[in-house]
């Protein structure tokens, strides 16, 4: 940032950034805060950040490495075929590439979970919102999403109507009949406030459940049986609460009434907490070499990350 930016932004507000600089206000203000600062303290900042960068790459090249390894490929391929086997290890380093955290973790568990997504048939593209992996530790675990977790129930063939969860509006009066479960949703949206959510599905035998959960519902159950997730400001129950509160409906009419494999059934008792899961046979992964050309010089990083050489 040049010195006339830095004389033109002085004793500006917040509202000044914005209006200035629109969606880029909070990277400008950032930019304008550090070059305030003595020389000592930058280059201490500049020192701390290329060391957090090159140990995320670092992660993602290990990681990416040992996905090429022969022995890794050789079991994707084995359950998928050749074309998807490899497809599908390419999509589980991109789903890494994009997360900071999960190269953090270590390779094989990372390749031992993407492996059991693969078996279950469940992409790990955050496009598609069937799982994801998330760390806990240095390993990786699996976490199946809403759209996963109806996969799931479908690849049962036990359903006419699969599970499905949807919203319940403010203004909509809600009936259940205490017999046979059945939920009547009648009157009008008065607004797009959600108070709660219903589940409903029907087998293919005929059979039909309703679940009716309020908001305050599924909240007091995500903090009873996912106290720290619940509690965390990084947890979806933080971030998506909407989302959580479909899934803890989904998993509740499905565990209670509903029909899954044996080999799914933590994947539906887990609330988005680490659960040990069935071990996969990978390679051990203590010593990857990363190649030689992936190595980058302090100079390009440097450039790279905005802070010249």
């Amino acid at each position: 940032m040049s010195e006339e930016l830095l004389k033109k932004h002085e004793n500006w507000t917040d509202e000044q950034f914005k209006a200035e600089y629109s969606d880029m206000w909070e990277s400008m203000k950032a930019q304008d805060v550090f070059m305030r600062l003595p020389k000592e303290q930058q280059e201490s900042i500049r020192k701390s950040e290329i060391a957090a960068w090159e140990n995320s790459k670092n992660g993602l090249m290990k990681i990416k490495t040992y996905a090429e390894n022969e022995e890794v490929v050789k079991r994707f391929v084995n359950l998928l075929g050749d074309a998807d086997g490899r497809a599908y290890l390419e999509s589980a380093v991109i789903a890494v590439a994009s997360n900071q955290s999960l190269q953090q973790c270590t390779p094989r568990s990372i390749m031992i979970q993407a492996m059991r997504a693969a078996s279950l048939k469940l992409s790990l593209d955050p496009a598609l919102h069937q799982a994801h992996l998330v760390k806990y530790g240095d390993e990786a675990t699996l976490i199946p999403d809403y759209h996963g977790l109806v996969q799931l129930t479908e690849s049962t063939g036990y359903y006419e109507i699969p599970p499905n969860v949807f919203e319940v509006y403010a203004g909509e009066d809600i009936k259940i009949d205490r017999f046979s479960g059945k939920v009547d949703i009648t009157g009008e949206a008065a607004s797009s406030e959600i108070i709660g959510w219903c589940g409903y599905f029907e087998a293919k035998n005929g059979t039909e459940r309703w679940l009716y959960w309020k908001n305050e519902d599924c909240d007091a159950h995500g903090k009873k049986y996912n106290p720290k997730g619940f509690a965390s400001t990084k947890s979806a129950w933080a971030t998506d609460r909407e989302k959580m509160r479909r899934k803890t409906v989904l998993r509740q009419l499905v565990m209670r009434w509903g029909h899954f494999s044996p080999h799914t059934e933590q994947l539906f008792k887990q609330d988005d907490e680490f659960v040990e899961a069935e071990t996969i046979d990978m390679p051990d992964d203590s010593n990857i070499v990363i190649p030689e050309k992936e190595k980058r010089a302090e100079s390009d990083i440097l450039s790279q990350m905005g802070f010249g050489g």
